[in-house]
C-alpha cells in the first residue's frame, strides 16, 4: 500500500460517482467528521437544487456547480430532474486511513 500512496494525486481517499439520482435527505455516516467532502456536478440539465433542512438552506445545484460542506455532520438532500446529470463526491474515510495504515485528518 505504500507504494500506490506515493502517486496517489488527491487529498482525498474516496470518490462517489452518482448519475441521475435524487439522493434523500441523509448524512453521510462512513464520512470523517472533521473533513469537508466536495460535491461537483455537470451534466445537461436544469433546476437542480441541494437542500440542507438542519440548517435551513437551498442552493441551486446546476451543471458546474460545486458545494463543501461536512457531510457526516449536515443533512443534505438532492432532487431529481429531467436531463442527465453526475455528481462526483470526494470525502474521507477513516476505514481507507486504518487499511493503508496512514493517520486520519
Amino acid at each position: 500500500m505504500p507504494e500506490t500512496l506515493e502517486f496517489w494525486a488527491s487529498i482525498f481517499n474516496t470518490l462517489s460517482i452518482i448519475s441521475n439520482r435524487e439522493t434523500p435527505n441523509h448524512r453521510d455516516h462512513l464520512s470523517v467528521a472533521e473533513c469537508f467532502d466536495v460535491l461537483t456536478t455537470v451534466g445537461n440539465y436544469s433546476n437542480g437544487w441541494m437542500t440542507m433542512l438542519s440548517l435551513q438552506l437551498e442552493f441551486k445545484y446546476n451543471s458546474g456547480c460545486m458545494i463543501v460542506f461536512s457531510g457526516r455532520i449536515v443533512r443534505h438532500a438532492v432532487n431529481d430532474v429531467e436531463g442527465d446529470r453526475i455528481a462526483w463526491a470526494w470525502c474521507m474515510r477513516d476505514s481507507v486511513h486504518i487499511y493503508a495504515g496512514v493517520p486520519s485528518c
